[in-house]
Parts: C-alpha cells; sequence; structure tokens
C-alpha cells in the first residue's frame, strides 16, 4: 500500500512540476524526472532555479511585478 502511495505522489510531483517548468521556461523533462524522483522536496532547488533565470535575464537592480 506504502508503494503505491509513493508511486502516485511521484507521479503527481512530475506533472506538477512539467508544468510549472514549462510555464516558467525550464527544462521540463529534467524537473519533471526530478519530481518524479525526490517528490516535493524539489521545491526549494525548483524556486531557486527560478529566481536565478529572473535575475540572470534582468539583472539585480529591477523591480519585477507580479500579478
Amino acid at each position: 500500500m506504502m508503494f503505491f502511495l509513493a508511486v502516485f505522489i511521484g507521479v503527481v510531483c512530475a506533472a506538477f512540476f512539467y508544468c510549472q517548468a514549462f510555464k516558467s521556461g525550464l527544462a521540463r523533462k529534467r524537473w519533471a524526472f526530478a519530481g518524479l524522483i525526490m517528490g516535493p522536496a524539489v521545491w526549494p532547488m525548483f524556486c531557486m532555479q527560478k529566481r536565478m533565470k529572473i535575475n540572470k535575464l534582468f539583472g539585480f537592480n529591477y523591480l519585477i511585478f507580479r500579478a
């Protein structure tokens, strides 16, 4: 029973990270695989990668408004 729960959580996380990576312009397959293997523990790394990409594109001195 626990195995099926772990597989289900991995698949859900893989789909979630795939969609979020697609929306953010990051590598979709890489983040989906990381979500499948590590589950929700990937979230801090994903947020940091998004932040690093935004800082690389716009720099540190720009304010970015998000709705």
